[in-house]
C-alpha cells in the first residue's frame, strides 16, 4: 500500500464505515471497497488503527485497493454531505461552498466511458461534474467530456482517509477547475456590477486587434501578464472596452498622422526630382545654345580664311 497511508474505511454491509466503528480482528466483517476481499480490524494499542487484508495469497494490489477506495469514499462524502468547498476562479469568483440538491456518482474503476465520477446539482438545475485523481492518474481511459459544462478535478494524492471530509468541505488545495461554464457566463455581468466594462474575447481575435501591441486586457492579480481564461479549450482575455477605444483612437490619430507625414515626405521627393529635372533641363539647354554659337563662329572662320 501506499507509503505512510492508512485503511480507516471500509465497507460493513454494504456501508461505510470507520475502523474504530467495529469490532477488533476478523469479526469486524469488512471488506475491501475494491476487491471484495475480507478485511482485518487492527486496533492495537502501539500502531494506527486501521485495516488490512486478510487473504494469505495477497491476490489485491494493495495500491490499487487503497486508490480506489479514496475514489470511492470520497464519491460517498459528496452524495452524503451534497456540498463541496470550490476554489478560486480566476480571482473573479471567490472560494465558495456550493450545495447540491442531487448528486449521482459512479463508482467502476478503470471506466471505458467518458463520465465523471460525480454529477451534482444545485437547487436551481446547475450542473457540476467532479472528477477524482491521483496526480495525474485519472480512472477513465477517455478523457471526460467538459465542453460548456462545469468540472471540477480533485487530487486525493496528498490526503488520508481520516482526513478526506474535511478536506472536501473545508479546503480549496489539490483542486482545480478545468471548465467552469456557469462562472464563465457571468464574468461580463460580475465586472459591469463593479462599473467596469469588459468584454469577454477569444485570442483568436486578438490577432487581428490594431493595439494588440498595447493589450487592453485585464491583467492577473499583483501582476503585469495578462489574464488569459481557458473555457472549451479555448482561452480568452477580458478586453477592457473604454481603455480599448481609447487607444483605438490613439492609435488612428498617430497613423493618420504617419500618412500625412508619409505624404509630405512623398511631396518634398516628388518637388525635389522635378527641381534637378529643371536644373538638367536648363543645363542642357544652356550647353546647347553654346555649342551652336560655337560651331557658328567657326564656320565664320572658316569662311574669313577663305576669302
Amino acid at each position: 500500500m501506499l507509503e505512510g497511508t492508512t485503511f480507516s474505511y471500509a465497507i460493513r454491509n454494504g456501508e461505510w464505515v470507520h475502523v474504530d466503528e467495529v469490532p477488533r480482528g476478523l469479526d469486524c466483517n469488512c471488506v475491501c471497497p475494491h476487491c471484495g476481499e475480507p478485511l482485518v480490524a487492527r486496533q492495537g494499542e502501539i500502531k494506527e488503527h486501521g485495516f488490512a487484508h486478510h487473504s494469505s495469497k495477497r491476490e489485491a494490489n494493495l495500491d490499487i485497493c487503497y486508490r480506489v477506495a479514496m475514489y470511492k469514499l470520497a464519491e460517498h462524502i459528496i452524495q452524503k454531505e451534497k456540498c463541496i468547498l470550490t476554489p478560486s476562479y480566476y480571482d473573479i469568483f471567490k472560494e465558495e461552498k456550493i450545495e447540491f440538491a442531487k448528486v449521482e456518482i459512479d463508482d467502476r474503476y478503470d471506466r471505458q466511458d467518458k463520465q465523471p465520477d460525480v454529477i451534482a446539482t444545485t437547487k436551481d438545475g446547475k450542473q457540476y461534474l467532479i472528477e477524482f485523481i491521483f496526480q495525474d492518474k485519472v480512472q477513465h481511459k477517455k478523457a471526460i467530456d467538459y465542453k460548456n459544462t462545469s468540472c471540477l478535478t480533485v487530487n486525493l494524492a496528498d490526503q488520508e482517509m481520516d482526513n478526506l471530509k474535511d478536506f472536501l468541505l473545508a479546503e480549496t488545495k489539490e483542486k482545480t477547475w478545468i471548465n467552469n461554464q456557469n462562472y464563465f457566463d457571468r464574468i461580463e455581468e460580475i465586472y459591469h456590477r463593479s462599473n467596469k466594462n469588459i468584454l469577454v474575447t477569444n485570442e483568436k481575435e486578438c490577432k487581428n486587434c490594431p493595439v494588440k501591441n498595447q493589450c487592453c486586457a485585464v491583467k492577473k492579480k499583483e501582476s503585469e501578464d495578462i489574464l488569459v481564461i481557458e473555457n472549451n479549450q479555448e482561452h480568452y482575455r477580458l478586453c477592457k472596452i473604454d481603455l480599448y477605444k481609447q487607444k483605438k483612437e490613439e492609435h488612428e490619430k498617430q497613423k493618420q498622422k504617419e500618412r500625412e507625414e508619409y505624404e509630405r515626405r512623398k511631396q518634398k521627393e516628388r518637388d525635389e526630382y522635378e527641381r534637378q529635372k529643371r536644373k538638367e533641363y536648363e543645363t542642357n539647354k544652356n550647353y546647347e545654345e553654346w555649342r551652336s554659337n560655337l560651331l557658328k563662329d567657326q564656320r565664320e572662320r572658316d569662311m574669313m580664311r577663305k576669302k
